[in-house]
C-alpha cells in the first residue's frame, strides 16, 4: 500500500466528519488535527450542538503485513484536540484503548511531538501501537477501539471531548 493510499484512507473519516458538521449550521465548533507520517493530513472543525460533553466516532482502516509478527508498529495516524482552533494549543488530553489485547495482537499507545511552526514550542499528538502476536491472523481483520479524551476551550466555553477511533486492521501476507 503506497503512502498516497494510506493518507487517503487516514483522512477519509475526518473528511466525512467535516462534511457532516458543515450541514449542522451556525453552531460553535471544536477542531481536531490528524497527522500521517509527520504531516498534517486534515484539520477539521466539528460543530458542537451547544453541549459541554462531546463524543464523535471515526472509523479507521489500516494494513499490517504479517511479516511484522512480534514487532510493535506505530499506526501511522496521530490525533489531538485543539483549543481555540489552533494546532499550537496544548489542551489536557489522554488516550486509552479497549481492549488492550485482541484476537491477533496487543494494542498500546504512544505520543509524538511536532512543532508545526508553533512559537510556543512543540505540541503533543496521540497514536496507537499494534503488535501482531498471533500468526493465524494472516488474511484476517482485527478490531479495536481507541479513545482520545480531552478538555479544550473555544470562544464559546470549555468542553470535554471524546474522539472514538474504531480501528479495522487488515493483516496481509
Amino acid at each position: 500500500m503506497n503512502n498516497l493510499t494510506k493518507r487517503l484512507l487516514a483522512g477519509s473519516a475526518i473528511c466525512a466528519l467535516a462534511t457532516a458538521a458543515a450541514i449542522a449550521g451556525n453552531v460553535p465548533h471544536f477542531s481536531i488535527t490528524a497527522l500521517h507520517a509527520g504531516h498534517v493530513v486534515n484539520k477539521t472543525r466539528a460543530h458542537t450542538p451547544g453541549r459541554q460533553n462531546l463524543t464523535y466516532t471515526f472509523s479507521v482502516s489500516t494494513y499490517i503485513p504479517a511479516s511484522d509478527l512480534h514487532k510493535t508498529v506505530k499506526l501511522p495516524d496521530v490525533y489531538k484536540f485543539n483549543s481555540y482552533s489552533t494546532i499550537c494549543s496544548s489542551p489536557k488530553q489522554k488516550i486509552k484503548v479497549v481492549p488492550k489485547k485482541t484476537q491477533y495482537a496487543k494494542i498500546g499507545t504512544y505520543t509524538e511531538t511536532y512543532s508545526e511552526g508553533c512559537s510556543s514550542g512543540p505540541t503533543l499528538f496521540y497514536g496507537d501501537t499494534y503488535k501482531l502476536t498471533n500468526p493465524a491472523g494472516e488474511g484476517h481483520n482485527d478490531y479495536f477501539v481507541s479513545s482520545l479524551i480531552g478538555r479544550f476551550k473555544n470562544s464559546h466555553g470549555k468542553y470535554k471531548g471524546t474522539l472514538n477511533l474504531d480501528f479495522t486492521v487488515s493483516i496481509g501476507n
